[in-house]
């Protein structure tokens, strides 16, 4: 495929898929294209639950609101969306979300040059569909694939998460606040998952944050939505008293951020916090059952990473629970089902053996 010229490319839009996890594993690809297309002006179309992982970060230099459950719901609302990008006269479209929708939308709004990957019946949309990357390719890798099929060069594959003076003030306040800001080791827990039943066992993060504070001491930061503070109190009741901390609801994903990277251990879910963590530096133990480390792990580029779980034959599965296997007498899937509260501390207890030093 011949390369676009960076020459002829002013604006650029770039749609990010809509989840934080796949956000963060996007940030080497957009900065390669940064880098390539020096001249151009970098728009990024997200939708509005991202946004926040977003903001601020230098590496674009405009953020447009894909407001789906809005002005943008429905037919009407996407026509609306692609009205407002055709204003702003794109001459290429980085499609990273590989849905029908993003190449429609890119599509109506009359950009050049449309790039990615032909999936969801879209490849007529597209003036550039690249074959799809081989199913185990790790999600970074298949970002990147899109970059380098531009012409970009990559010289750090990997992730980043862009925090800002005030991010890292407004997260260190909240520790002092807490008297939190002498205590080693910090752990910080991220218990929730996308779905339910991606979640490891509540109670089983109660007995490993007890274990820690057993043989390590420290301090135990549970992370997570408001939706989740229920989810976090219980677990947070299962631990010595004095030895947990539960932010107050509305926390940010950046000042999450900030607080994670203060932090000598991150053990949560496969999820996003988990991707923001290791693009930090933070050593952790990510929890896999029904997704793959082969496809979705931390790339850290500083830090140590284990992952527990997760290899099965069936991994990643369409996780349409559960009509593709039955749950376990406790309502997990049995691949997270099997990973024990013994398999995540022996890793945890590792990772502490060593432990970073906390950002001043």
């Amino acid at each position: 495929m011949t390369p676009i010229d960076p020459a002829g490319i002013r604006r650029i839009l770039i749609r990010v898929n809509n989840w934080i996890g796949d956000v963060v594993m996007i940030s080497p690809a957009v900065r390669a294209l940064r880098a390539h297309y020096r001249g151009a002006r970098i728009a990024i179309l997200a939708k509005s639950w991202v946004l926040d992982t977003l903001r601020g970060d230098p590496v674009y230099d405009d953020l447009i609101e894909y407001d789906s459950g809005g002005r943008h719901r429905g037919l009407r609302g996407r026509l609306r969306l692609a009205a407002d990008l055709r204003r702003e006269r794109f001459d290429l479209a980085v499609l990273f979300q590989k849905a029908f929708d993003a190449a429609a939308l890119a599509f109506l709004a009359g950009v050049r040059h449309r790039v990615g990957y032909a999936t969801d019946r879209r490849a007529l949309l597209l003036t550039r569909a690249l074959p799809p990357p081989p199913a185990d390719t790790h999600h970074v890798e298949a970002f990147l694939g899109i970059a380098r099929a531009l012409g970009c060069p990559i010289e750090d594959p990997y992730p980043s998460f862009h925090l800002t003076a005030g991010d890292r003030e407004r997260a260190a306040a909240l520790l002092a606040e807490a008297g939190l800001a002498v205590y080693a080791p910090l752990v910080a827990f991220h218990p929730g998952a996308s779905k339910e039943p991606r979640a490891w066992h509540p109670d089983r993060f109660a007995e490993l944050g007890r274990r820690l504070v057993a043989a390590r001491g420290g301090r135990v930061i549970l992370l997570g939505s408001a939706a989740e503070q229920d989810l976090l109190r219980r677990i947070a009741d299962g631990l010595p008293p004095g030895r947990a901390l539960v932010p107050a609801p509305g926390l940010s994903i950046k000042v999450s951020g900030g607080i994670l990277e203060r932090c000598h251990l991150f053990v949560g879910n496969d999820s996003g916090p988990m991707h923001v963590a290791a693009a930090l530096g933070v050593p952790m133990v990510g929890i896999f059952g029904p997704g793959t480390p082969r496809r979705t792990g931390p790339i850290p580029a500083r830090a140590r990473v284990v992952t527990v779980g997760g290899d099965y034959p069936c991994s990643p599965c369409r996780q349409d629970f559960f009509r593709e296997c039955p749950p376990s007498p406790a309502g997990k899937p049995f691949c997270l089902e099997e990973v024990g509260v013994e398999d995540v501390e022996r890793a945890a207890l590792d990772l502490l053996q060593r432990p970073r030093q906390a950002v001043l």
